[in-house]
């Protein structure tokens, strides 16, 4: 058998098997929340709540340059269009701020 036809083989075994799932079973939970950083420097939602092993992503859609830096810890600056995120294992509620614009960027992620 030529490599081609084993490629093709391959592939249609690999699709065969990933739509053979059962559609009474439900898929695995979202594990990604999502906050913008909103134009007028502001986080979109301020506030957010989710499971302890989830995931938080900034998403800078303003015109200029924010951070994200929670609790004190690493500041991650974030351009324009880019984004950063952060695993949240342990429950508790932890504070973030844009340490550039503190006094108008501020919110919570608190973990349950």
């Amino acid at each position: 058998m030529s490599t081609f036809v084993l490629a093709i083989t391959a592939l249609a075994a690999t699709l065969a098997v990933a739509g053979s799932g059962d559609a009474g079973v439900s898929g695995p939970t979202e594990k990604t929340t999502d906050v913008t950083i909103a134009k007028s420097y502001r986080y979109d939602p301020e506030r957010i709540e989710i499971q302890a092993g989830q995931t938080v992503t900034w998403t800078n859609e303003d015109n200029f340059t924010h951070t994200v830096q929670v609790d004190g810890q690493e500041d991650h600056e974030v351009e324009r269009g880019d984004s950063v995120s952060i695993t949240f294992d342990e429950t508790g509620t932890y504070r973030y701020v844009c340490t550039l614009h503190r006094q108008d960027m501020e919110g919570e992620v608190i973990v349950k």
